[in-house]
């Protein structure tokens, strides 16, 4: 009886140390083991992901080669406690022999990539930079030492030209295109020759150098610029559009060696008469200013408006032409080089203003637009002076825009220093007043909705004891009522 007691007592323990173990231990056991795993997957070439369950090792994913895999079942392998290793959903990618990927670049600057691609990671770089079709290439194993700095090399290189195409084949490196001037085939050489060691580099590289500076620049308020011909490579088209505060030019262009001296300069004086033009064509031949024709907007002075850009080219002569206004009146456009929405009104391009109208308001900006050009006038007369035609014409917007809002009426008054007799003074702001209401009337605006009033001395803002208070004095104002 004593015997079988012990028994009973003797399975009982051995029961609950085997329910013991399997609660306490295992669960202890299972996280040892997959620790483990991820560590002998963490240095895998693609992604190889180990699944424990119990003390089972399942793998998925990608393995480089069957030596990768190999290894990597061997370390799981040596984890202690493990019961088996699962490895027949790893996939291996193929070996290429010869590796070999090729980059193509196209003259519109678009790349496209075929061949083989060693990991994720490298393809997700190249379609980073514009490669397309990187993410769809096979992935392959053999890729020789170095391999993603080699072919960084190649594609700085083929940046350098303007279509070609670069190949690496093993440690093989062709490249072969057009640069469009020696700079450029250089800069492709140069950046070939960081290839790591052990690279064999190729290069047949053609340059197309027309080795003269010739174009045809076209510049539209709407559309900028356009460009055709051979420019300087040391300024390039993006500095052409940066030297003249426009965007980047369209048209057929190459660049060369050749100089033209003082062209950026040029240009830069350029920039600031272009808000007077409705349009400029300038021909540039071997490396001179051959001829230049412009069209100045309505309203303004050819003559000054030619004087300054004939100034800005070297003193040539300008032709001028009557502005093309192709369109209806009312249509609005955005003027590139002023950045200014415009509207179409009696055959003049008036800024349209974008604020809600009110008197206050209007008068403000009145003051505003004369902060930098004042009106002005020929000594003792009441003839406009030829600058102050592009201040009309800026001011013509603005009281068109807020003199439409019924009842809107705007005054113009003129005003002068205390130099001479005080009733000439009050008939020459009047004649003033006048001319500056008879200028915006021939823009377009209402004459009944101008008020000309003539202040004389009476209103002054400064002291009449020095010239920059007398200056100050001779003015024109505009105050809205309504």
């Amino acid at each position: 009886m004593r015997i079988i007691l012990g028994s009973i007592v003797m399975i009982a323990g051995i029961g609950g140390l085997t329910l013991w173990g399997a609660t306490e231990r295992g669960p202890g056991v299972e996280d040892q083991i997959r620790v483990a795993a991820e560590a002998a997957t963490r240095g895998a070439v693609h992604s190889i992901k180990a699944i424990v369950s119990g003390r089972d090792i399942t793998l998925t994913g990608i393995a480089d080669t069957e030596e990768e895999l190999a290894t990597i079942v061997a370390a799981l392998d040596k984890v202690e406690g493990h019961r088996g290793i699962n490895f027949d959903t790893v996939d291996v990618i193929p070996v290429a022999d010869p590796y070999s990927t090729a980059l193509a670049k196209a003259g519109d600057g678009s790349l496209n990539v075929s061949g083989f691609i060693p990991n994720a990671a490298a393809a997700a770089t190249l379609e980073q930079a514009g490669v397309v079709g990187a993410t769809d290439l096979p992935l392959a194993s053999g890729a020789p030492d170095q391999w993603e700095a080699a072919f960084t090399a190649g594609a700085d290189a083929l940046a350098s030209l303007d279509h070609g195409n670069f190949a690496l084949t093993s440690t093989k490196a062709m490249l072969s295109g057009v640069a469009l001037s020696a700079q450029r085939a250089e800069a492709a050489r140069s950046a070939l020759a960081n290839m790591p060691s052990g690279y064999e580099t190729v290069t047949e590289i053609e340059v197309n150098d027309p080795g003269v500076v010739t174009f045809e620049l076209r510049y539209d308020p709407v559309t900028g610029l356009d460009l055709d011909g051979s420019i300087p490579e040391t300024l390039g088209p993006d500095g052409i559009a940066a030297a003249m505060g426009l965007p980047a030019p369209s048209g057929e262009i190459v660049t060369t060696d050749a100089a033209m001296e003082g062209l950026g300069d040029m240009l830069t004086e350029l920039s600031a008469v272009l808000p007077d033009l409705n349009g400029l064509t300038l021909r540039v031949e071997d490396g001179q200013v051959a001829e230049a024709t412009a069209q100045v907007l309505p309203g303004l002075d050819i003559a000054l408006v030619g004087s300054v850009l004939s100034e800005a080219l070297g003193r040539i002569s300008v032709d001028f032409t009557d502005p093309v206004i192709d369109a209806e009146p009312g249509t609005t456009r955005q003027n590139i080089a002023t950045g200014e929405t415009e509207v179409l009104h009696e055959g003049h391009w008036l800024v349209k203003p974008d604020f809600d109208v009110a008197g206050a308001v209007c008068t403000e900006r009145a003051q505003d637009l004369q902060e930098e050009r004042r009106i002005g006038f020929l000594t003792g007369s009441a003839e406009l002076d030829k600058p102050s035609l592009a201040v009309i014409n800026d001011l013509a917007g603005l009281v068109l825009h807020c003199t439409q809002a019924y009842g809107m009426r705007v005054t113009i008054g003129g005003h002068t220093d205390s130099d001479g007799d005080e009733n000439e003074n009050f008939a020459l702001s009047v004649a003033r007043a006048n001319a500056v209401r008879n200028a915006l009337a021939a823009r377009g605006i209402s004459p009944q909705k101008m008020v000309a009033i003539g202040y004389g001395e009476t209103e002054p803002i400064a002291s009449n004891d020095t010239e920059e208070g007398r200056a100050a004095n001779r003015r024109t104002t505009f105050d809205w009522q309504g």
